[in-house]
């Protein structure tokens, strides 16, 4: 194998490939890297997820090898020149930038994790951006209780007209709906947080992500890059139950403004739950805490004309939803003070949908 790429491009091309720094299996700590035509192609896994990234090269040997991911994304970062040569010579691989060079030792790629191939016939596209985004609107709510392993992660829902990306600890739930091309079976995937991680570093890119599931193993393919991952076993609840239909009272506020009053009120609570109370009186939202004596207050003007109506938050939750709202106002309606209250974009009602369950204060 010998060939020269981009060191800008070599550098992008390893930060996005997984790597494992310690593993019980050494191979794991290494990548692969292959030459073929007119590209560089590097591999990576943890054996649950596996993940490709390819740049263009000037190939003047092909070949494969295995060598160690942390010394060769080190080694990238401090490389004086433009240009990387790499060059396999008897059982090193050369690494050279102007008049820097490395000599580090390979291992036989044939001891390193075969991938499965893409099934082509099962895949749907979807546009690179809104997946983007859908993971994490929704991320942001999934359990990092390990106890319980089927909400640890992100839920694919494909229906018959959308992807539901959807997540819940339990006390909150997010959503985010996108639109999906092609035919695919119906059905609910769970998608680790890990891959997840890795796969929010891939999507910027891309333009169009085509998606597929096969067995217990979801796939997520585009031009220069591709990341498998195994799919959480279990049985993702029934979300669409939880989403109100109906709603008590219903408000529009400026999501900048509310944000802003949530933090300042936050700030003085020294519980780890931030419990933060929600008052309705006219024309105004009040939020307001107390904790060890310290009383912290903020109100903002709304239309609202009804009756008093308080309820209690963790205020975390509360910053969580609203942040995922770019811009604008957003929508809250309440069901009631002891059940779940809906929070979503003024103008983007049917793509994200935030719902927070109060908590007694």
């Amino acid at each position: 194998m010998k060939l020269t790429v981009s060191k800008k491009d070599f550098q992008d091309a390893l930060r996005k490939v997984i790597s494992e720094k310690r593993s019980t299996l050494p191979i794991l700590t290494n990548f692969k890297l292959r030459s073929e035509e007119n590209r560089l192609y590097i591999y990576g896994t943890d054996l649950e997820v596996y993940s490709t990234y390819s740049i263009l090269a000037v190939v003047e040997e092909e070949g494969e090898i295995c060598v160690s991911s942390k010394k060769l994304v080190d080694i990238s970062k401090v490389l004086p020149n433009t240009e990387i040569l790499l060059n396999k010579q008897d059982n090193s691989l050369k690494v050279v930038s102007g008049k820097t060079k490395y000599s580090l030792p390979v291992v036989d790629p044939l001891d390193f994790p075969n991938f499965e191939k893409f099934p082509e016939d099962l895949a749907v596209k979807v546009i690179s951006n809104d997946l983007l985004k859908g993971i994490n609107r929704t991320v942001y709510a999934a359990s990092k209780d390990e106890s319980r392993y089927t909400l640890n992660g992100v839920c694919f829902s494909f229906t018959d007209t959308k992807l539901d990306l959807v997540a819940t600890d339990g006390h909150r739930l997010s959503l985010y709906k996108i639109d999906y091309k092609g035919k695919v079976e119906k059905g609910k995937y769970i998608v680790p947080l890990k891959a997840l991680s890795e796969l929010k570093k891939l999507l910027p890119d891309a333009v169009g992500v085509d998606i597929a599931v096969n067995g217990s193993n979801m796939f997520f393919r585009s031009e220069n890059w591709s990341l498998q991952t195994r799919l959480l076993d279990g049985i993702f609840p029934d979300y669409t139950i939880v989403i109100p239909k109906d709603y008590l009272i219903q408000i529009i506020v400026d999501r900048s403004q509310l944000l802003e009053g949530i933090k300042r009120v936050i700030v003085a609570i020294e519980e780890s739950t931030k419990p933060v109370k929600v008052d309705l009186d006219s024309s105004t939202l009040r939020i307001s805490s107390v904790s060890d004596g310290t009383v912290a207050e903020d109100e903002l003007e709304v239309d609202y004309s009804g009756e008093h109506f308080q309820i209690g938050f963790n205020g975390n939750y509360l910053i969580d939803a609203i942040e995922e709202i770019e811009t604008g106002e957003c929508i809250i309606e309440f069901t009631g003070k002891d059940s779940q209250t809906v929070i979503k974009p003024s103008k983007e009602t049917q793509s994200y949908i935030a719902i927070v369950m109060p908590m007694n204060i």
